[in-house]
């Protein structure tokens, strides 16, 4: 019987961890957030040049589903040097964030 709850109630928790990125968000409201909280160090507009560090929106947009786009804005890596937004971003404002960056996955053009 146990088997059978843990085979049920473990999917449903994972699936409950990708709600947040896929609710309904703003992403205008994520554009304006991140002109006062990202633009010292990414790159936030549509067609940015790429690069690494820190990665522009478009490149994480490209590269990363909405839902790790989500959770690396919720808790980043210890690694990165981003600051922990958890303290500073409302959770959906961190939606919102993460929407904008979202819609950016487009194709980019590379100028001769």
């Amino acid at each position: 019987m146990r088997i059978a709850i843990a085979a049920v109630s473990i999917p449903l928790l994972l699936g409950m961890a990708t709600v947040p990125a896929a609710m309904a968000a703003d992403a205008a409201n994520g554009y304006k957030l991140a002109k006062e909280r990202c633009v010292r160090c990414h790159n936030i507009e549509p067609g940015g040049g790429f690069k690494q560090r820190p990665p522009t929106f478009q490149s994480i947009a490209i590269y990363r589903t909405p839902e790790d786009i989500w959770a690396r804005i919720l808790a980043p890596s210890p690694h990165s040097g981003m600051p922990e937004t958890m303290w500073d971003l409302l959770p959906e404002e961190i939606q919102d964030v993460a929407a904008y960056i979202a819609s950016l996955d487009k194709p980019v053009t590379i100028a001769p």
